[in-house]
């Protein structure tokens, strides 16, 4: 009787939405204690380095450590934040990234009230960890599943508004266009696509003229570009191995091959998918395909780092509920939660955590093994078009 009472309280909604607001309002007053939110005050400063014509992209070891590296729009958006005290503005990011992943989970059509808290459970440490270092990721994969929900539910509009949304803050969330190609509408969607991305660019010009924008995307393409070669250089941004495909094959084969050939090859490998245009219409192929494309993002990311990982675990989930359940996929979920998952935490003693799970990119591997069985299904699977079969 208590197994069946709880397991309805766990099902619903509400339940969800309770925890959500629990989590982030704890973690909006623990970041504040614990003086750990130097990601949140990057992003607070970028509104007041646009406003006084300073670089974004620049060091400013004064303010904080680490650099800003999302799009200009971002530190327009981001100016409500820069007006209310440190620490509600903790509390009320932390809840904006909650409230994007709350509507993302329960709106995810087709798709039993069971199914979708599993999705949840299975993402939620995830996602915790994410909103506890102030990071946008979560904010970005909702952004994706809630285009991927518009264009399932016919509003090309909205679809183009959220991938311009999420890639106005970290560029990688433009690979949710991709889903266009399976839907009708495709001529609205490019027009939209054109709408949005022409307001999010010029968002700026309200706090500064027209050259003063140039220069900042000036400065932000040449950050880019920077970051893009760090895998060979002595760029900051390389402190342990990227969390991805490049990192995987840097440690455990010592292959060096540039990191743009590798996602080049990925991109190929995704969109052979495509190939099967009969499959359209079947809804769990455009399931697969929306988790394809999310974990695509994180595992071939040359800079991929821990807090990312909420992106790739949420397509995982997303996979994992629409699949048949067998011994293989089992052993891949469990994989995932115990080295995606739970490796960074204190389950895993220090010195494992440092000698084995860092340095060999244990915490990648269960996604790139997903991802490749996931394609596996894409290209050659009978898909049929209910869940689990």
């Amino acid at each position: 009787m208590k197994s069946t009472i709880l397991a309805k309280f766990l099902s619903k909604k509400s339940t969800v939405a309770l925890i959500l607001l629990i989590a982030g309002i704890v973690v909006g007053i623990q970041t504040n204690a614990i003086h750990g939110y130097n990601n949140f005050l990057i992003y607070k400063f970028s509104n007041v380095h646009l406003s006084h014509w300073i670089n974004l992209y620049a060091w400013h070891k004064s303010e904080y450590m680490d650099q800003f590296l999302y799009s200009p729009a971002f530190a327009v958006f981001i100016a409500p934040f820069t007006v209310i005290p440190l620490w509600l503005g903790l509390i009320l990011w932390s809840l904006v990234s909650c409230a994007f992943f709350y509507f993302s989970v329960t709106l995810l059509p087709y798709i039993s009230t069971g199914k979708k808290m599993a999705v949840f459970f299975i993402t939620l440490i995830e996602f915790i960890t994410c909103i506890q270092n102030n990071q946008t990721n979560a904010i970005i994969v909702s952004c994706m599943v809630l285009a991927f929900i518009c264009f399932e539910n016919e509003k090309v509009f909205w679809a183009a508004f959220f991938i311009i949304l999420g890639s106005s803050i970290k560029v990688f969330g433009l690979a949710a266009a991709v889903l266009f190609l399976v839907y009708p509408g495709k001529g609205k969607f490019i027009l939209y696509m054109l709408f949005w991305g022409t307001l999010f660019t010029i968002a700026p010009l309200v706090l500064v003229p027209y050259k003063q924008l140039i220069w900042q995307y000036q400065n932000w393409w040449h950050e880019m570009t920077l970051i893009h070669k760090s895998e060979d250089t002595d760029n900051p941004h390389n402190y342990h191995p990227p969390l991805s495909v490049m990192g995987w094959l840097k440690t455990w084969y010592q292959v060096e091959v540039p990191g743009l050939y590798i996602q080049l090859a990925g991109i190929v490998m995704l969109m052979a998918s495509l190939i099967r245009t009969r499959l359209y219409n079947n809804i769990k192929f455009r399931y697969f395909l929306l988790s394809s494309i999310v974990i695509f993002t994180v595992i071939f990311n040359h800079i991929a780092e821990s807090p990312t990982f909420v992106i790739a675990v949420y397509g995982a989930a997303i996979w994992f509920v629409w699949e048949k359940h067998n011994i293989l996929t089992w052993a891949l979920l469990i994989l995932m939660i115990v080295f995606t998952v739970l490796s960074p935490t204190d389950i895993f003693p220090r010195n494992i955590r440092e000698d084995w799970v860092i340095p060999y990119v244990f915490k990648a591997i269960p996604c790139i093994l997903i991802w490749g069985y996931l394609q596996l299904r894409l290209w050659f699977g009978r898909l049929s078009m209910t869940n689990n079969q």
